[in-house]
């Protein structure tokens, strides 16, 4: 009987001394309410996060340390990153890397199609497609009403429908095969606000919120984050 609680004793140990999820926030290429934003991060208990901005992000991201963070998360805005950085994304969804990737980080690398195909989607923007029925298109000030599409799915646990004030993306390009996870009914705003995509190794989520402080303030963005960051940490 004494050995069993000793070895209850070490599992409980061990147990309570679980590495809580270490992320790296990469941003930069927009403004945006940076105490507000950072202070999201802050509230999030039991998870670790380090910001990075561009044009240094790039660096971190292409070196070996990238290796000691449990996923990625993306908030930069770089429509015109140059079509040889994309064996960086490469080789993240090779190792298997989670990646995030939230509001106008839909943006990013306009000219590589192999950045919408990981991410699941893509805001397509003027300038660098032709077909202007094709461009997107963005409303800020909107009152969302949120619903879930999949109560099932860990991202969404613990949330309901709910409003947020944030900034919607429309005619954005949603890639066949993505998992749906929240959706709104608004003129100017996408059916689809949240899903998860999977890419080579690699398990990635697309999160549309977070324009500005009134987003950040939303309870139900933090739990969103708190879910997410958790169910990518623990793949």
């Amino acid at each position: 009987m004494k050995l069993y609680y000793t070895y209850l004793w070490i599992w409980l140990a061990l147990a309570g001394c679980s590495k809580a999820p270490e992320i790296l926030v990469v941003t930069g290429g927009h403004a945006y309410d940076t105490t507000e934003f950072l202070g999201l991060f802050q509230s999030l208990e039991g998870i670790g996060f380090e910001p990075v901005s561009h044009p240094g992000a790039m660096d971190l991201l292409s070196s070996a340390s990238v290796g000691t963070y449990d996923l990625i998360l993306f908030y930069d805005y770089m429509p015109d990153l140059p079509l040889e950085d994309s064996i960086i994304f490469q080789d993240l969804a090779l190792m298997g890397m989670p990646m995030i990737f939230m509001h106008h980080a839909l943006c990013n690398f306009q000219p590589w199609e192999g950045y919408a195909s990981m991410v699941g989607g893509k805001y397509v923007m003027p300038g660098f497609h032709p077909d202007s029925s094709l461009h997107s298109g963005y409303a800020h000030d909107l009152d969302l009403t949120i619903t879930v599409l999949d109560p099932d799915h860990p991202v969404t646990r613990g949330i309901g429908q709910f409003v947020i004030h944030d900034e919607g993306y429309y005619n954005i390009q949603v890639k066949p095969g993505v998992h749906p996870l929240l959706g709104t009914q608004h003129p100017y705003c996408a059916s689809q606000v949240a899903w998860e995509n999977q890419w080579n190794n690699s398990t990635c989520l697309y999160l549309m919120f977070g324009h500005d402080k009134q987003a950040y303030a939303n309870q139900n963005l933090t739990l969103l984050l708190e879910n997410s960051i958790q169910y990518l940490s623990n793949l």
